[in-house]
């Protein structure tokens, strides 16, 4: 059984916590749930990834290494591979099928928040953070030398992880004042990106291939600020309708940004949305109620919740992935 070694936060005292994830089935679903235990910080705790099998029942939980805040954005990998991230301790996370965590890769000192993978073999990962305003919640470094926690960039990687491009892409304003890239999708085509500011109007996209700034998909009406219908997630169908999650809606996005039909969901403050493999069910987690709910997407019923009992204030269920298998 793989371990690691936690520095408590409260105490510093070394504690060993076993990680008890079990090698991936199909099916599986993996939440990021940080145990938040910093009373001087709200997005500081134990890093934690819990595993459940396809019926929503526990296996394990992994404790990540290398994480000091919150663990966001789960994805599979081509490969099978889980990925997820820690922007504030600028930790990438990457979890083979075999339940085992692998070390640290050189992806840069950033505050890297997500991953998207392109048709030939490359990777992009999005930078979580920019501006100059850290959170004031808590502890948030700038990037060595600069007085700026990030920039809110989209690079492109080798599928070795060789860095390859870093882009000037375009960012929606950030009402936090230190998000960036927060969420992102790749397109069917491969080259695609979606991707989004949380808590903006704008759903933008970006040619990984040739590097330049595309229109974008979704411009939302000052009014969905005002009504908490803002952008809160995104995920792509394998016939390219891109499922916007918005707080507690989520749109069927068509090629032309025409929204196609529309879900509602139980409650508001979903903020992580992944599309199952079947294609039949979407899962989205809220990060308010600390639940994860299976939703259909034929009828837009809710048939499976999983509580992790992190509810607010303790607000750290930020990820969601299903192993395809």
């Amino acid at each position: 059984m793989a371990t690691m070694v936690l520095e408590s936060i409260l105490s510093g005292v070394i504690v060993t916590k076993p990680s008890t994830l079990k090698p991936f089935a199909p099916g599986d679903i993996f939440l990021g749930c940080t145990y938040l235990c910093d009373p001087q910080d709200d997005h500081a705790g134990e890093g934690r990834i819990l595993q459940f099998d396809r019926n929503l029942v526990p296996k394990g939980t992994l404790y990540t290494a290398s994480t000091t805040h919150l663990v966001v954005n789960l994805r599979f990998g081509p490969d099978g591979m889980l990925w997820a991230f820690d922007p504030f301790a600028h930790a990438v996370i990457r979890v083979g099928p075999d339940g085992v965590e692998l070390p640290a890769g050189a992806f840069g000192d950033r505050g890297w928040g997500s991953v998207a993978f392109c048709g030939d073999g490359q990777f992009v990962l999005c930078e979580y953070l920019c501006g100059d305003r850290p959170y004031q919640g808590g502890n948030m470094r700038c990037l060595q030398g600069t007085d700026v926690v990030g920039y809110g960039r989209i690079a492109r990687f080798t599928a070795e992880g060789t860095p390859l491009d870093e882009f000037e892409n375009e960012l929606s304003p950030s009402r936090t004042g230190f998000h960036g890239v927060t969420h992102c999708a790749m397109h069917p085509d491969g080259t695609t990106l979606a991707y989004m500011t949380d808590l903006g109007l704008r759903v933008m996209r970006y040619d990984t291939r040739s590097g330049k700034q595309l229109q974008d998909l979704v411009q939302l009406p000052d009014e969905a600020a005002a009504e908490r219908c803002w952008t809160t997630g995104v995920d792509y169908l394998a016939d390219g309708t891109l499922l916007l999650l918005r707080g507690s809606l989520i749109d069927f996005v068509a090629a032309d940004g025409s929204v196609e039909r529309q879900i509602e969901l139980d409650d508001y403050g979903y903020a992580m949305i992944t599309i199952a493999p079947d294609e039949r069910h979407v899962l989205v987690t809220n990060i308010f109620t600390g639940v994860m709910s299976r939703v259909d997407l034929a009828d837009g019923r809710i048939v499976g919740q999983i509580d992790t009992g992190m509810a607010k204030p303790c607000r750290s269920l930020a990820g969601v992935a299903q192993y395809p298998g």
